[in-house]
């Protein structure tokens, strides 16, 4: 398909390397399509999906001369294996693709065994949905699982979309095996099926807070924290989610990594709410672990500020003298300033003292780029508290 036209403002040093182009910059455009060839004072720039309706008009997936076809596909996803296996040393389930991040703009790929799921949310690449199953056809995968109904799927003016692309055997579930723990992962559940980001996250807060009596898993889904918890030989995990099917999960896995059942308790409710009880009912931990879902889609932040101050107080007021609290944000938007301002907030209110042990990152196979920090979205920190 014959690539457009698009002019760009200014000159190349304006824009570096960023992958992203807004349309107050685009000077003008020749032709109609969604790839586009893009120039600054006459000289080529790079390769684009290009959206002719939304605010952001340019992702570059390519600063050569080159269409986005199958076999660009296969050659990204031959390197994307090279640095997550050969460099990160991942094997059995890992992300493969973060979008912007490995010049797939707007295309993630989670692997989980012998397939993978994919999310699809810019403009361009919905459009060239076939050339991106042929490459992972090309690439070996034996399944192709599409789960794409993110925001920012929305916010590019497309519908929600999910189902197979192929198999060699329709499947509702596959397990793969982190960090030396089996993990049962349901095709079509929340994101991609697990939330791989943690990976090195749920391995620190274990084995830190190995040998606690009681610790308190909050939004715990599928129980990635809950089974390093275990592993680190805490004796008793209370998990919370309202995601009941995601609850069965975790016990499932539970089992299955041989740890007795009743080393866990589960609760289908409301997190907020479960706090509340926990308060009235005097319960006490010694660890509790705070991993809610994005508080803030864009930027305003006001409503997050709320929602993790009433966490912080809520589990300040709960853990135990000597108590340990590992606490995420999962949202682009939420830094580690405003983490720790609310924390401090919630701590002075309730005079205790807290001490940052770790700050906490998203996994390196979600890498950021340095030009393109927008990439970092996943901060935390694990505190000791007095």
């Amino acid at each position: 398909m014959p690539r457009i036209r698009v002019n760009l403002k200014g000159k190349p040093s304006d824009y570096g390397l960023h992958p992203w182009i807004f349309r107050d910059r685009v000077k003008g455009v020749i032709g109609q399509g969604f790839e586009a060839a893009v120039y600054v004072k006459g000289k080529f720039f790079g390769s684009a999906f290009y959206n002719p309706e939304g605010k952001l008009a340019l992702r570059f997936y390519s600063r050569d001369e080159e269409d986005f076809t199958a076999g660009l596909v296969y050659s990204r996803i031959k390197r994307a294996r090279y640095e997550r296996e050969k460099i990160l040393g991942f094997k059995n389930a890992y992300r493969l693709f973060f979008a912007e991040a490995d010049n797939m703009p707007g295309i993630i790929a989670d692997v989980y065994g012998r397939g993978a799921v994919i999310q699809i949310s810019s403009y361009g690449a919905d459009k060239l949905r076939r050339e991106i199953v042929e490459g992972f056809r090309m690439a070996g995968y034996r399944w192709l699982y599409e789960k794409s109904d993110s925001y920012a799927r929305r916010q590019e003016g497309l519908e929600p979309y999910e189902g197979w692309h192929f198999y060699d055997e329709e499947i509702s579930h596959v397990w793969v095996e982190i960090n030396g723990l089996k993990f049962r992962v349901p095709i079509g559940g929340q994101k991609t099926g697990m939330y791989l980001d943690q990976r090195l996250n749920w391995e620190i807060v274990g084995r830190t807070m190995r040998g606690r009596s009681r610790v308190l898993d909050a939004f715990s889904y599928t129980g990635g924290f809950t089974l390093h918890l275990l592993k680190y030989g805490v004796e008793k995990v209370v998990a919370i989610d309202e995601d009941g099917d995601a609850l069965g999960i975790l016990r499932e896995n539970v089992e299955a990594n041989g740890f007795h059942k009743k080393t866990v308790e589960t609760f289908t409710a409301n997190v907020f709410d479960m706090l509340d009880s926990f308060l009235l009912a005097h319960e006490r931990f010694d660890g509790i672990v705070l991993d809610p879902p994005a508080f803030a889609k864009g930027r305003n932040v006001s409503g997050a500020r709320r929602g993790y101050f009433t966490l912080f107080d809520r589990a300040l007021r709960l853990l135990d003298e000597g108590g340990l609290l590992a606490v995420f944000s999962c949202s682009r938007h939420i830094g580690f300033d405003l983490l720790e301002g609310e924390m401090t907030r919630a701590a002075k209110r309730l005079l205790r003292e807290v001490k940052i042990l770790y700050k906490l990152h998203q996994s390196p196979d979600h890498p950021v780029p340095v030009y393109f920090p927008d990439a970092e979205y996943l901060r935390g920190f694990l505190a000791i508290v007095y």
